[in-house]
């Protein structure tokens, strides 16, 4: 079945928010190397064991048919490190692509902070933190690094502050969002930044 922008986001959060609520999990990052499906020239770090799934989308903002949204995702302690990306088809459709994809990220948690009896007022603070820096990707001047701090699903129509690290980029016609999703604020500040940096700098194109 297809699905539309909202679904996506929505679909990305609550897999976000049920890895968040999951507890008991050793906080130790085990970094490895990992070659996501439908990606051949990609080669990422986890810092835990990632799993997969594949949903068909509709994106409104994004001329042309559906895409075939690819998600991979693993859980550290309260933390949720992702990739999801998809074919675009088309050259002329990578720009708009990658801004839909960066707009859908910031209205979804907007979204999200209206839930609940007393819905927060729904604002997303998001600071650019300049260019996305993968090794071979395509430039372009889309590709950014944004700090999000929003909300995220908590069940029973409830949420919590979160904070978002997101990169994104593309290569050829493939379009990828990496991101890091954490609580508000990091338990250690010093940690927390060289987990972002280990997390990005493993990113790299083999073509």
């Amino acid at each position: 079945m297809k699905q539309s922008w909202w679904a996506k986001g929505a679909w990305t959060l609550s897999i976000v928010g049920c890895c968040l609520a999951l507890v008991g999990c050793s906080p130790a990052l085990d970094w490895r190397t990992v070659r996501p499906e439908h990606a051949p020239a990609l080669q990422a770090v986890f810092p835990c064991k990632p799993k997969q799934v594949d949903r068909s989308l509709t994106l409104p903002a994004l001329p042309g048919p559906p895409v075939t949204m690819h998600l991979v995702s693993c859980k550290v302690g309260e933390s949720i490190w992702a990739l999801s990306y998809f074919d675009a088809k088309d050259i002329t459709r990578v720009p708009l692509a990658l801004a839909a994809d960066s707009r859908a990220l910031r209205d979804n948690l907007e979204a999200v902070s209206r839930l609940g009896p007393s819905p927060a007022v729904a604002t997303v603070s998001a600071v650019d933190l300049g260019p996305a820096q993968v090794i071979g990707m395509t430039p372009n001047t889309l590709s950014r690094h944004w700090r999000l701090v929003g909300r995220r699903p908590v069940g029973n129509g409830e949420s919590t502050p979160v904070e978002v690290h997101a990169w994104h980029f593309s290569h050829g016609l493939m379009v990828y969002q990496a991101s890091l999703w954490r609580p508000v604020p990091p338990a250690n500040a010093k940690e927390s930044t060289d987990a972002v940096e280990t997390f990005i700098q493993g990113f790299k194109f083999s073509d």
